[in-house]
């Protein structure tokens, strides 16, 4: 099951060119970084977080920060992180000289070989990639001109590099706490970050399907109020999908409401009594999802218009019902 722990909202003034995060009922914090608000979305989850589960951050190039890699990989023992490095920056290697991080990962011994899908996105098409796999141990240095920062930290380095013909081969160097004694160990560090590719799809449902972005309400606590709401229905889109793919065992009455249920039921006779993966491939075909046998599971989309049509459908069922 997935699930939305922590939520920063990032306000932007244009016009005094500063950035401020949100604060629930009281004044936004201004942020000087977008670091900040990485970290600090961070912090807010390990305060909900169970003192018994070890959370693993997994962050893309723009949590790429020094003060990340010291709070998580130094101060917090409880608690792991995957970053895609965006910066080349200076390190000491395990042999004690000094180095820059792209240009030593890239002679690092290759560890094996996989294959890798590609989602289609951003005039990308989707793929599967052949992927060369390197990993080693190395730490990255405090940058010359931050006197606020200072020493090294020690991380894992996963290189993943693409050797299958294609326009824009994929380059992912990971920066990560967790384990590579074993290739076992390194394939688990990039699905953690493939995984990432989930929160990228829930953002989309929230700015695609819900347009959360041309609403145009007059303060910030009223957006973040919307958001909110929003945010639940974003949520739902994107469990019901992995439910139709058969990644979740969630039941049918986790998501649906009983009106909705009824209705499906109603429209698909053959439903009831199914299991929860059933219900949500038929909310999908109500969204216009096919579902033959060579057809690929459900996306976001097809499941977006088919629960609109779904909720519509079961307001009115709950109104012939008073």
């Amino acid at each position: 099951m997935t699930g939305i722990i922590d939520q920063q909202v990032l306000v932007e003034d244009q016009q005094a060119d500063t950035d401020s995060i949100t604060n629930g009922k009281d004044d936004p914090i201004q942020v000087d970084s977008q670091y900040e608000k990485w970290l600090r979305g961070d912090r807010e989850t390990l305060e909900w977080v169970p003192e018994d589960v070890r959370p693993i951050f997994v962050h893309d190039r723009g949590g790429d920060a020094f003060s990340l890699f010291e709070e998580l990989g130094r101060e917090h023992d409880n608690a792991g992180f995957v970053v895609r490095a965006n910066q080349n920056r200076r390190i000491w290697t395990e042999e004690g000289d000094t180095g820059k991080l792209f240009e030593w990962s890239s002679d690092l011994a290759e560890r094996g070989r996989d294959s890798i899908e590609i989602q289609q996105g951003g005039g990308r098409e989707a793929r599967t990639a052949e992927v060369s796999i390197t990993a080693g141990t190395c730490e990255v240095r405090a940058r010359k001109n931050n006197p606020g920062q200072e020493g090294s930290v020690e991380v894992n380095v996963v290189r993943v590099d693409e050797v299958s013909e294609a326009d824009d081969p994929i380059q992912w160097v990971l920066l990560t706490t967790e384990s590579i004694a074993t290739l076992e160990d390194v394939l688990t560090v990039i699905e953690y970050y493939r995984l990432r590719w989930r929160i990228e799809d829930w953002h989309k449902v929230l700015k695609t399907g819900c347009e959360i972005e041309e609403r145009q309400l007059q303060t910030w606590e009223r957006m973040e109020v919307l958001l909110s709401v929003y945010s639940v229905i974003a949520w739902k889109v994107l469990e019901l999908r992995e439910l139709a793919r058969g990644e979740d065992s969630a039941t049918p009455e986790t998501l649906l409401s009983d009106a909705e249920r009824a209705v499906l039921e109603t429209k698909f006779p053959e439903l009831s009594g199914q299991n929860g993966k059933a219900y949500a491939v038929h909310v999908a075909k109500l969204g216009g999802y096919l579902d033959r046998g060579p057809d690929p599971p459900p996306g976001w989309q097809t499941m977006w218009k088919g629960l609109q049509k779904l909720r519509m459908w079961a307001e009115g069922y709950e109104l012939g019902a008073e």
